[in-house]
């Protein structure tokens, strides 16, 4: 398994954290009760997940982690859409933070898809080489 710290959607996902954190704690989002606190959840478990995966010893649990931490960013983006619409959250702040969830989104979809079709060709080789 790769080390996270060579992952470029692990340093997106700290990266995207450290946005959300910095735009909440200059906005007021307290309207909404628990909506700060699910966010920060929300977004600080994308990176947890990807380390976590990574650290794991199978590609399957790699991926169910990396899968968990792409289920964390679409939550964080309902969230940050939440903030906008009911908290108040600054047009400016929310695209921000939202432009970088969909690209930390994107990078764990394709990473998920890169290391699936890496899978199913192993697969297809052993299979191939024991007939």
């Amino acid at each position: 398994m790769p080390n996270h710290f060579n992952l470029r959607v692990y340093g997106a996902a700290c990266e995207l954290s450290w946005v959300v954190q910095q735009c909440l704690d200059a906005f007021d989002v307290t309207r909404v009760p628990g909506l700060r606190g699910q966010l920060l959840s929300a977004v600080g478990s994308i990176a947890a997940n990807t380390s976590e995966g990574a650290g794991r010893g199978s590609t399957a649990q790699f991926l169910n982690h990396l899968r968990i931490a792409l289920g964390s960013a679409n939550e964080t983006r309902t969230h940050l859409m939440r903030a906008r619409n009911e908290a108040r959250l600054p047009a400016k702040s929310y695209f921000l933070c939202d432009a970088k969830a969909l690209v930390t989104a994107r990078m764990l979809a394709s990473l998920i898809r890169r290391i699936e079709e890496d899978e199913a060709h192993r697969q297809n080789d052993r299979i191939t080489t024991r007939s």
